[in-house]
């Protein structure tokens, strides 16, 4: 074993249903299993943990809902030292701190190109939005899903060697937010250390309200991101939205948006070219960077053109973009035509 944990290694994204003692005590086994069986192959890669997963499997935290008091998951001290030491840990926030959101986001941006999503079937949680938008866009980026133990064990016997030295990544690595310009940044965690080194403190969003009574609102637009998304029924409208605001539109410091929808504002609006910044497009997990742009406090308004008629193949992704709104408070969330038109009338025209 070579217990260098400061190495350039392929990842491995790992999390368990929060609700299932089964799922997270199979994947704690598939650890023991490895560890014992496949010590040096097991530490050719650094593990990804969502957070709450992370506090199962070694800090020994129940599963939700449990009533035993045997905690069959918590991985014993010599393995979760390995896991640390000999492999490398990155710990994520929870789910409900929109862990695998960023899960997700790591996925489009090409870092993870494995997983181990030991997700119950028979339990709610696999219908949650971010547990199935990953399993979609792990499909769309070809990303191998190891979802039991046969799958893993045999993975490990088979192709794991061949896996370990397929996009390997540096430690700590990054994304950058393209609206902000923020980065985040991915170090491991140590045992033993009760936080998480990727925790986001957003900083305080511009107060557009109090800029406004101030006669300062131009001074917090130029820090301010705002997101335009549309449904594809709603394009159109959105382009009509633009053109009708684009003098207001120019005040903020950037526009993100989806792939499609950035690069028909840029048509349909010259003079916002400079200002939008284009994603991957909806499908290939755009929605999933802005939701994570806006968790980390990078984006601050959103106004979003639902098609409330028509099913769309990555409604959950869309889903993730509102719970990300829901999770950091600061957004300003609007989520139809009128009501995005009634804001920009009375917040930055002040008609």
């Amino acid at each position: 074993m070579r217990g260098q944990t400061n190495e350039d290694k392929t990842l491995i994204g790992v999390l368990a249903s929060h609700d299932s003692q089964e799922r997270n005590k199979t994947l704690a086994d598939i650890f023991r299993k490895a560890y014992k069986e496949h010590p040096d192959l097991l530490s050719e890669f650094r593990f990804v943990f969502t957070g709450g997963t992370y506090k199962r499997l070694i800090e020994g935290e129940q599963t939700h809902g449990a009533t035993s008091d045997e905690v069959l998951h918590h991985l014993e001290s010599d393995i979760a030292e390995f896991l640390h030491n000999e492999c490398g840990i990155v710990r994520l926030p929870t789910t409900e701190e929109g862990g695998i959101t960023m899960l997700s986001c790591l996925i489009t941006h090409r870092k993870l190109s494995i997983i181990w999503p030991f997700l119950s079937p028979l339990t709610a949680h696999l219908l949650f939005p971010e547990n199935l938008a990953i399993l979609r866009l792990s499909d769309q980026w070809r990303v191998k899903k190891l979802m039991n133990s046969a799958s893993v064990l045999e993975w490990l016997k088979v192709e794991a060697a061949r896996d370990s030295k397929f996009n390997i990544q540096p430690i700590p690595f990054k994304i950058t937010f393209l609206g902000s310009n923020l980065s985040l940044k991915f170090q491991e965690t140590k045992l033993n250390r009760n936080m998480s080194s990727v925790y986001w403190k957003p900083k305080p969003p511009p107060n557009l309200i109090e800029a406004k009574e101030n006669n300062q609102l131009d001074n917090e637009l130029d820090k301010t991101v705002i997101a335009l998304i549309s449904h594809d029924e709603m394009k159109s409208r959105m382009l009509d939205f633009v053109t009708d605001y684009e003098q207001e539109l120019c005040k903020f410091k950037s526009i993100v948006a989806t792939g499609t929808t950035g690069k028909l504002i840029r048509d349909a609006s010259p003079i916002l070219a400079d200002k939008v910044k284009r994603y991957h497009s909806g499908p290939k997990g755009g929605d999933i960077e802005i939701a994570t742009e806006i968790l980390c406090g990078g984006c601050h308004v959103v106004i979003f053109f639902v098609d409330p008629l028509h099913p769309h193949p990555h409604v959950e992704d869309i889903r993730v973009v509102f719970g990300s709104c829901m999770i950091n408070n600061n957004v300003r969330m609007l989520s139809n035509e009128i009501h995005a038109r009634d804001w920009m009338d009375r917040m930055i025209r002040g008609r």
